[in-house]
């Protein structure tokens, strides 16, 4: 599902993934809902973290690949290392939608504005991280901007992340994502299929 999502530029349909031999579609994608890893609507792979079957908000253009919506901040992040390509992420200031820019080149981070920091936070309620989690995780212009978004809703709780910080989690989150892609064994047998 991740490289129909990198190699299209769209959510692949449930049609489209191919799954080995003797692994049952609908259950397989049953459980990826289950722990939260991919949603369907329709047929149509809503979800698949990091990346997002609608727009979002958050852009990644990776050089050479159609561009991508990332479901968060972190996840637009984790794109371009989980992929070992170079690329630009383009967002907004959800305060007052100011554009953002992250571009990645032979390793190096440039962030603009340079003050640029990353919103971790989520709602109180519960729910698919797509529901709770994802919009809330977002780039704001600089601190002092994501820490008064952060009090100024009450429901929000959560943290600033420096630009460091927030690359270091998309790493941990997504970085070798696709060289750990499990076998054919490892679904037929039903084992977890672990991020």
């Amino acid at each position: 599902m991740l490289r129909a999502f990198m190699e299209t530029g769209q959510a692949p349909r449930r049609e489209d993934v191919t799954l080995p031999v003797g692994v049952d579609v609908a259950e397989a994608f049953r459980q990826l809902d289950e722990v939260d890893l991919v949603h369907l609507d329709d047929g149509r792979v809503t979800v698949a973290y990091p990346f997002s079957g609608s727009p979002t908000g958050h852009v990644v253009h990776l050089d050479g690949a159609t561009p991508v919506h990332a479901m968060c901040a972190i996840d637009a992040l984790g794109i371009p290392l989980m992929t070992g390509r170079d690329g630009v992420i383009e967002s907004a200031d959800p305060a007052d939608g100011r554009p953002i820019r992250v571009e990645r080149r032979d390793g190096t981070w440039r962030w603009l504005p340079e003050e640029t920091v990353v919103l971790l936070a989520q709602s109180r309620g519960c729910g698919p991280a797509a529901d709770c989690l994802c919009p809330l995780l977002t780039f704001h212009g600089d601190r002092r901007r994501a820490e008064e978004y952060r009090l100024g809703r009450v429901e929000l709780t959560g943290l600033v992340l420096d630009q460091a910080r927030a690359v270091q989690i998309a790493d941990w989150s997504f970085g070798t994502l696709l060289a750990a892609t499990p076998g054919p064994d490892a679904l037929s047998a039903g084992m977890e299929i672990r991020t």
